[in-house]
């Protein structure tokens, strides 16, 4: 059994959360001495806030982070989040310039636009979750992926399975436990 010390925090102030997932760890260790503890960076435990945290003074503590990047291609056609996704079908991946332009051209407002292309250009594929990886090599600490896929609503099936293909080697590559 582990302790998690907030599934997904939605707060946006890194340090404040930092400061309250301390004093949540210290409690947990007082009535849980043994027992393993599971922290993570704020706003939802994205990949990119862990960057922002430091490793607990406790050795018993794996680090969790969420993997849904891009955003843009894992919550294709989902109604909450970016206004726009709903809108999104068939984005594919991994992403060329060349194979993102029949989305881009359904996509009315330019800032939206843009970011369809910039998805295109950043040329995503198995390499996204790089992030993680160095800081939990930086740190020398455990970690786990406990939440990573794709909306499969509009999705093409084979994108889905790519996605899914290449986020699970790069895990397992690199060491990091993970659960979809």
């Amino acid at each position: 059994m582990f302790f998690e010390t907030l599934h997904e925090s939605e707060m946006r102030d890194h340090y404040r959360w930092n400061g309250i997932q301390a004093r949540l760890a210290v409690a947990i260790r007082e009535g849980a001495p043994q027992q393993t503890i599971i922290v993570e960076g704020a706003r939802w435990a994205d990949d990119d806030d862990l960057m922002f945290i430091g490793p607990l003074r406790d050795a018993n503590v794996i680090y969790n982070f969420h993997f849904y990047e891009p955003h843009l291609f894992t919550h294709q056609g989902a109604t909450w989040g970016e206004s726009y996704w709903h809108h999104l079908r068939e984005v594919p991946y991994p992403s060329t310039v060349e194979n993102v332009e029949a989305v881009e051209a359904e996509v009315p407002d330019p800032a939206h636009k843009l970011a369809v292309q910039r998805y295109g250009t950043e040329h995503w594929n198995r390499s996204g979750v790089r992030a993680a990886v160095t800081w939990g090599k930086q740190w020398k600490v455990l970690l786990v992926c406990n939440e990573f896929g794709v909306y499969r609503k509009v999705t093409r099936p084979e994108d889905r399975a790519r996605w899914l293909n290449d986020v699970r080697t790069a895990l397992e590559k690199n060491g990091i436990g993970w659960t979809m």
